[in-house]
């Protein structure tokens, strides 16, 4: 009997499918981590390997280096030591060289014996063997004897026969002014010296370390299963590149069985080679940790995604019997939309918790200048300038209920704004949703704009465009509380036309509108945001000056009075009407109750600058409440 998901809904179709693609996407995540932390393994195991190669090489090779340059100092000493010594050791001369001998070893704790032979291969000096022993049968010497080997020679590991003790002899010729062998000086290092260097480095619980010469034979191991081992020859059989870094290896030892990464240097100069292994039980047993994490998370989710399948069968099942109710539903909703589209308002619909805007007519993405699309889903606080007119709207129809005809100012996405007059009805909800609210709003920005343009009429002067007297008062009297309350410095400057009358009198009063209009331009011109100038009446001006202390305010008047000095009216016939100002200069004190006691100050200072002759600027001469 074959199953058949036909009856079910397409979206619970749809959803049953992804639970199944989500588990084998899961799974082929889980294969990829795995495969991927392998890799990683690997390669930092490969790495590690290299390092720890490195490491152990340059501490060899320092070894190497030490006792070949011992072993330099010593030949050059022989050439002054006759390779004749007598058997008696108390002798002066052979007790000094086997002295200076012993005295080397004892600075060079990685060297067990130093010797001089003479050049027969025969024991002259040495730390640790009688003299007159025979070496000749060496077979690493024989290269020296023989055939005339200038070189370093090393032997492979073999018992020492000046200590009885496993270890590796270091050779090297010294030839008298002719070429010939006149001696051998030779140094032996045991295997335990060799040993050292293996201090500190950590292959884990299963690696090894090991030195090796150049044929493959074993001079150093850790660990050390026999000391059989040491001399023995090994194979490369069966090692297989990583492909990791160059130098590493795949190999399963002959000596424990154990699978290891080894990383393999070679000793430059010297015919020695190390290498480093990290057993895989070691450096696989996280990565082998993770497989049973990998499995256990696979049998969750696919546990989770059996749940998840039966759940959505029946889920799918109750779907079909909500089908029909939710497209009642869906109907009446749209009959609802319909109703509210049609509505001449501008309407939206609110949650109140939220704050989101669930429903826009078009005539409120009209009124609001937007894509009705955009509306979707808004805060309602980014339709208020102020988005604090929210919150408040918001308490307000929870206390009232209904809100009727409230003017706020709203947001436009080209930053201008527009007037909106507000109402609000609270829509309770039903225990399934949250309290909603309806609003209505009305355009009301042209009766705004009309209510500005007249407010601005009536604080402005029709002639020259600056504050009039009014305006004047107003917004200088809350900039003067300001300072007073935070203790700011103010200055206030106050402007008279020298000899006014005459200019009216001489050229007519249409040209002397043309004076005050230009003295206000120039006052427009040079003030700095926040001044205040006004025309007080006739060719009377002022100037209140915010944050400015009274030698500021009168180099500002001295640039105002010698700009209107050195530019004089041009009229249209090219004539030249020059005209001057006078202005008194008067600064906020502490004691002053309010702006008119300022003015009063700044003009006793102008009158004072007429009576001196008219054309410049003079200070008030008021002294500070307390001071002598």
């Amino acid at each position: 009997m074959r199953l058949s998901l036909s009856f079910l809904p397409r979206s619970t179709r749809v959803a049953m499918l992804g639970v199944l693609v989500l588990v084998l996407v899961f799974a082929a995540a889980l294969a990829w981590w795995l495969h991927a932390g392998y890799k990683s393994t690997r390669m930092q195991a490969a790495t590690q390997a290299h390092n720890t190669a490195r490491l152990l090489e340059t501490r060899v090779l320092a070894t190497l280096r030490e006792v070949d340059l011992l072993l330099a100092d010593v030949a050059r000493e022989s050439e002054r030591l006759p390779m004749d010594p007598p058997l008696d050791w108390a002798e002066p001369l052979g007790f000094e060289a086997i002295m200076a001998l012993r005295d080397r070893l004892a600075r060079q704790p990685s060297i067990v014996s130093l010797s001089i032979l003479d050049g027969r291969g025969r024991i002259a000096y040495s730390s640790a063997a009688a003299p007159g022993q025979d070496f000749s049968d060496q077979p690493h010497l024989q290269g020296l004897l023989r055939r005339g080997e200038d070189a370093l020679v090393v032997s492979p590991p073999y018992l020492l026969r000046t200590t009885g003790q496993k270890g590796v002899a270091f050779a090297r010729p010294v030839r008298d002014q002719h070429g010939r062998l006149r001696a051998i000086v030779m140094a032996g290092v045991q295997v335990d010296a060799w040993g050292k260097a293996f201090e500190d480095l950590n292959v884990g619980e299963r690696g090894a370390l090991a030195i090796y010469d150049n044929a493959l034979r074993v001079v150093a191991r850790q660990p050390l299963p026999s000391q059989s081992l040491i001399g023995s020859n090994f194979s490369r059989e069966g090692w297989v590149p990583t492909g990791l870094l160059a130098g590493t290896y795949f190999v399963r030892s002959s000596v424990d069985g154990e699978a290891r990464l080894l990383a393999e240097r070679a000793i430059s100069a010297y015919p020695f080679q190390v290498g480093a292994g990290l057993a895989e039980a070691d450096y696989l047993a996280g990565w082998h940790a993770s497989i049973g994490i990998a499995i256990a998370a696979l049998l969750f989710i696919s546990l989770l995604g059996a749940t998840l399948l039966a759940q959505l069968w029946r889920a799918g099942k109750q779907a079909r019997v909500l089908a029909d109710s939710q497209a009642r539903l869906a109907a009446r909703e749209q009959w609802l939309r319909s109703i509210l589209e049609a509505s001449p308002s501008a309407l939206g619909l609110a949650e109140l918790d939220s704050g989101r805007l669930r429903y826009a007519n078009p005539d409120l993405a009209a009124l609001l200048g937007v894509p009705l699309a955009t509306l979707n889903d808004l805060p309602v606080s980014e339709l208020f300038m102020d988005p604090e007119d929210w919150p408040r709207l918001r308490r307000a129809v929870r206390e009232a209920g209904t809100l009727r005809e409230l003017e706020f100012a709203l947001r436009r996405p080209d930053g201008s704004n527009c007037w909106g007059a507000l109402s609000a009805t609270l829509l309770s909800g039903n225990g399934e949703r949250d309290d909603e609210v309806l609003l209505s709003l009305t355009d009301v920005t042209a009766r705004h704009a009309r209510e500005l343009r007249l407010e601005e009429e009536a604080g402005t002067d029709p002639l020259t465009g600056l504050a009039n007297r009014r305006r004047f008062f107003e917004r200088g009297g809350e900039a003067y509380e300001l300072a007073q309350r935070h203790a700011r410095p103010m200055s206030l400057l106050m402007l008279d036309i020298d000899h006014f009358k005459q200019i009216n009198d001489s050229y007519g009063h249409p040209v002397g509108d043309q004076v005050l209009v230009r003295l206000a331009r120039l006052l427009e011109t040079s003030r700095r945001q926040g001044d205040l100038p006004a025309r007080l009446g006739g060719e009377e001006f002022a100037i209140l000056l915010p944050e400015t202390p009274l030698p500021q305010a009168l180099e500002a008047a001295e640039r105002i009075r010698e700009a209107v000095e050195n530019a004089p009216l041009t009229l249209d016939d090219s004539r030249m009407v020059p005209y001057t100002v006078s202005i008194g200069v008067a600064e906020m004190q502490s004691h002053d109750q309010d702006l008119p006691l300022l003015l009063i100050a700044a003009d006793a200072a102008l009158y004072r600058a007429k009576d001196e002759g008219r054309n410049r600027v003079v200070a008030e001469t008021r002294v500070a409440e307390g001071s002598e």
